[in-house]
């Protein structure tokens, strides 16, 4: 592998690395802490389900076992297998669209997998890619770097 293609690598399993330990990390003990008496504070929203951290049968929830037939009610999830194996596959192509430099055609990948099935590193990819198009977008026009 070329250096160029040694570093890309690099920035994108540093990048869904951090990602990942980000969203996992707690809140810092004062962020935790009971508001004051009289502050007024915004209701928090729900904390999101961390998306394709784990797939569950859709009609009870069960774990996927790597079977067609969900173990506990009998469902068919060879759609939803299907889909996950689909998303995998443009995740992949998004990577070698950025090992080859194709900056439009990785983020358009990434975006099409995110929504096929949202996950982490898809996230962390999804992230780069639009990072990698802005930053060659202004170098391109002449801006002096930061």
């Amino acid at each position: 592998m070329t250096r160029s293609i040694r570093v890309a690598h690099g920035l994108i399993r540093g990048a869904s690395a951090f990602l990942s330990a980000l969203a996992r990390r707690p809140l810092p003990s004062r962020a935790r802490r009971a508001p004051r008496a009289g502050a007024v504070s915004a209701p928090l929203p729900p904390k999101p389900r961390s998306p394709g951290l784990e797939n569950r049968c859709p009609v009870c929830q069960a774990r996927f076992r790597g079977a067609r037939i969900c173990s506990r009610c009998g469902a068919d999830l060879e759609p939803l297998m299907r889909l996950a194996v689909n998303a995998w596959q443009l995740r992949q192509a998004a990577r070698r669209a950025l090992e080859g430099g194709d900056l439009e055609r990785a983020l358009r990948l990434a975006l099409e997998a995110q929504g096929a099935q949202a996950t982490d590193g898809g996230e962390a990819l999804r992230l780069l890619g639009a990072w990698l198009k802005t930053e060659s977008a202004s170098s391109s026009c002449g801006s002096p770097p930061r």
